[in-house]
């Protein structure tokens, strides 16, 4: 890891199964480079966001005591993260709404960013850069 402590990087994994909910059919998080996706990104961030970001970490990892559950994040079993997510998308509390927000995206982003994920879906970013350099190419254009 270059930004983020292997702690941050857990939070992350388990936020980002419990958001993307990839199993059985998708592949899993540790599967993915996802955490490593998410970790570039913050080490290549200016140093306020990575410190707010990590603190937007620590708050969803202790978020399950708001609603209702005596644990925090990573010590939630799968049904109880799934019931943690519908609280957290439903909660009254904006800001904790708008952490949940920012942070899905990051996973969602980190954990469909991964080229062999998205070729087992039947996206392949390098044929599709080569199709439109070859069209370019033939009408000649830069």
């Amino acid at each position: 890891m270059k930004a983020l402590t292997p702690r941050e990087a857990s939070i992350f994994a388990c936020f980002t199964d419990a958001v993307v909910a990839p199993e059985p059919v998708l592949p899993a998080v540790r599967e993915t480079d996802a955490v490593a996706s998410f970790d570039d990104w913050m080490a290549r961030s200016p140093r306020v966001n990575r410190l707010g970001m990590r603190a937007f970490l620590y708050v969803l990892e202790l978020s399950p005591w708001l609603t209702g559950s005596r644990a925090r994040l990573r010590q939630l079993d799968r049904p109880a993260r799934a019931r943690w997510v519908t609280a957290i998308e439903h909660a009254r509390r904006p800001q904790l709404k708008l952490v949940f927000k920012l942070l899905k995206g990051a996973a969602q982003l980190s954990y469909w960013g991964d080229d062999r994920l998205m070729l087992s879906a039947g996206y392949d970013a390098d044929a599709n850069v080569r199709r439109g350099r070859e069209l370019r190419a033939r009408e000649g254009r830069p």
